[in-house]
């Protein structure tokens, strides 16, 4: 009879076609021992985590085919691809064959130096990536699994928001940390560019007030009411701060009472290189109080500089790190766990905690008998006519133009 050749041997053959000469097979200590055999004569080892077993053959043959690729397409020697091996796991139930738990772990402790505020976001939104993966239908490439976070957790974040960047952001840099540095197939890459700003819901935000939605008079006036009645002082002057003055969230950390009792912001809060060379002054910050509340932005403003009443902890203890953008953070996580302003979201999609800001240039050109000048208003909230113009000029309509000559007859 002719002899029959065993498994492993049936392997080795298999290897050697799909593979070349220079890869080799064995068992060690139980598992699967792969030798590759440079052309200078020298060779390199790796046990693999797969079982040396008759039924793994096929799951050996597609680890060295998984090395191979790592090594002919990112330029790697055999000990760098198989380090990046060991977030594959070819006996993972995960989706794609991936261990991702152990992926999430070495990316969380690639950022161990984050700030624990952000670290805790981050564990937060890594979290949902594990249980979008092993939601049904499973993703199966970066595109599906970013497309699947968004659907399972993004019913309390508004399309166009900074909670959607910050989401998919965090889910774009686990997925590019897994493809880069864990080794896992480039199918996971995230997308990026148009497709992206498609799920953030920038390309579905309708023109005009929907790009820069503001909060409108009686809005702000029944959430500060609410916050009052509720008993939150400190976040009912963070919020007449931001809405009344037309602040920047982040400027509630560089503000200050003249002798002359007016309110000054200081400049660079948002650090970008733009802002960085182009060092400003402090500015006036001037009220626009809600119609019929005449008075009520001098009393915020008198409260704050008694400091008998302070800005929530949590913004304090932000400011004294010394970093702006945190401030803001804190500030919008207050605010969207208020449940006066849940409900204001519910009913008029597209509010955002800047939509304060954005209602104080709303009051500034719709809601008096006679508006500021876009060159005032720009001054007061601390930017340029043109920046003024490009995110609050499409609020005009023909209604609009008709009240407006109607003012001043």
């Amino acid at each position: 009879m002719p002899k029959v050749d065993t498994w492993d041997q049936i392997l080795r053959k298999q290897i050697k076609l799909e593979h070349g000469r220079g890869w080799s097979i064995g068992p060690q200590s139980g598992k699967a021992k792969l030798t590759r055999r440079h052309p200078d004569g020298t060779r390199s080892s790796a046990t693999l985590a797969i079982q040396w077993a008759a039924s793994n053959g096929s799951a050996i043959n597609a680890a060295i085919a998984h090395l191979r690729l790592l090594m002919e397409e990112r330029g790697l020697g055999f000990a760098e691809a198989n380090a990046l091996m060991g977030a594959s796991d070819a006996n993972a139930g995960a989706a794609g064959g991936v261990n991702w738990q152990r992926v999430v772990d070495q990316f969380l402790e690639s950022r161990a130096d984050r700030r624990a505020s952000t670290l805790g976001d981050l564990r937060y939104r890594v979290g949902n990536v594990l249980k979008t993966l092993e939601a049904k239908p499973r993703p199966r490439d970066g595109r599906s699994l970013m497309r699947a976070y968004a659907a399972q957790h993004f019913a309390k974040c508004p399309p166009g928001g900074k909670g959607r960047s910050a989401h998919l952001g965090d889910v774009s840099a686990l997925l590019d940390f897994a493809v880069t540095r864990c080794g896992v197939d480039a199918c996971w890459k995230p997308f990026e560019g148009e497709e992206l700003r498609e799920l953030i819901g920038v390309a579905h935000r309708a023109a005009g007030e929907e790009l820069r939605r503001p909060i409108k008079p009686e809005q702000l006036a029944g959430l500060l009411d609410d916050l009052e009645a509720n008993e939150k002082p400190e976040l009912h002057l963070a919020v007449g701060l931001v809405g009344l003055f037309g602040l920047r969230p982040a400027e509630l950390a560089v503000l200050r009472v003249d002798d002359g009792g007016h309110l000054r912001v200081g400049a660079d809060v948002k650090r970008n290189r733009w802002a960085m060379k182009r060092p400003k002054a402090e500015r006036l910050a001037l009220p626009l109080d809600i119609p019929g509340r005449d008075g009520e932005g001098a009393r915020i403003l008198q409260l704050f500089d008694s400091k008998l009443v302070k800005l929530p902890p949590r913004i304090l203890t932000t400011i004294e790190r010394g970093d702006f953008k945190p401030v803001g953070e804190a500030f919008r996580k207050l605010l969207e766990r208020y449940p006066y302003w849940q409900q204001l979201v519910a009913t008029n999609p597209g509010l955002t905690p800047y939509s304060l800001r954005h209602g104080y240039a709303w009051r500034g050109h719709k809601a008096y008998d006679r508006s500021l000048s876009v060159r005032d208003l720009a001054a007061l909230m601390g930017h340029t006519p043109a920046v003024h113009l490009q995110n609050y000029g499409k609020w005009t309509d023909e209604q609009g133009l008709i009240e407006a000559v109607n003012r001043i007859k």
